[in-house]
């Protein structure tokens, strides 16, 4: 979404990133993101140490400068996804990205992506082992990847060492970024909400107080036939492509704004039916 509120504490690490088109290198700017530095990555810990057995949040935030983007995992015409990749410690282990809802973006062409503005903030759990020693503190590698657009796309590459201390007993987070980062991210759909249904090729998704219905597939969705024109609407009626004689399956997140300004966004997994089988 494109207003979100920036954040800044004492424990971010801070990572000043230069772009350049063959592979990015840190720069020592310490200024905010502009034109020529589209991209300002920074990471914090919640709670801002491990303990042995449990876990900690890594909030990695990408600010972007005016009118950048960045690109949602799911499904894209262009662009890939921000990539992280961690050099772990023997015994700990990383959960995946946990992606806040994106925005659809239709660029010149007719180019649909699901893309984020000003902001991303993507969560990411870190287990620490039962045995990690109390007082010790471990380093963590990441190498951080991503695709930056405006007018004209850049790629952008750094690396960054996190260190996580351990204690044998957890720290209270007055002012938790992980707890403010998880609001944004999609919930699961409760039973009822929308009503839905296959007719041939097409799913219909209806809901009963619905303005407009978005719908952003993953990569794992069912290949659609126009999600352009057929992915938002007060009715949406997805056209698919049959494979193997079925279509579907529906998966991704759809975004309901109803008609009094109430706005939620929901993950949806509805299983792929065989098209003898359809209504």
């Amino acid at each position: 979404m494109k207003n979100l509120r920036h954040i800044v504490s004492p424990l971010v690490v801070y990572l000043i990133v230069g772009m350049v088109l063959a592979g990015a290198g840190c720069s020592g700017r310490k200024s905010g993101p502009s034109d020529a530095h589209p991209v300002l990555v920074s990471v914090e810990i919640s709670p801002t140490a491990a303990v042995p057995g449990e876990s900690v949040t890594l909030v990695w935030r990408f600010q972007l400068a005016d009118e950048w983007h960045l690109y949602w995992m799911g499904r894209n015409d262009s662009g890939y996804p921000p990539r992280i990749e961690l050099d772990l410690p023997d015994g700990w282990v990383a959960g995946g990205l946990q992606w806040p809802v994106p925005e659809r973006y239709i660029a010149p062409g007719d180019i649909l992506d699901h893309v984020y503005f000003d902001e991303l903030v993507l969560l990411q759990k870190i287990g620490a082992p039962v045995d990690a020693l109390p007082d010790e503190e471990i380093v963590i590698k990441a190498d951080v990847q991503w695709l930056a657009c405006r007018d004209m796309c850049v790629p952008g590459r750094s690396s960054l060492d996190v260190t996580i201390p351990v204690r044998s007993l957890s720290a209270a987070v007055p002012d938790d970024p992980a707890a403010e980062a998880a609001f944004r991210l999609p919930r699961d759909l409760p039973p009822r909400t929308l009503e839905t249904a296959w007719e041939g090729v097409t799913f219909h998704v209806h809901h009963p107080r619905a303005a407009s219905l978005t719908f952003m597939p993953t990569d794992d969705c069912g290949q659609l036939v126009d999600l352009l024109n057929d992915g938002q609407d007060d009715r949406l009626a997805l056209r698919f492509k049959p494979k193997g004689g079925t279509v579907g399956p529906v998966r991704g997140l759809i975004t309901i704004e109803e008609t009094g300004g109430r706005t939620g966004s929901y993950r949806i997994d509805f299983p792929a039916t065989a098209l003898a089988d359809a209504p």
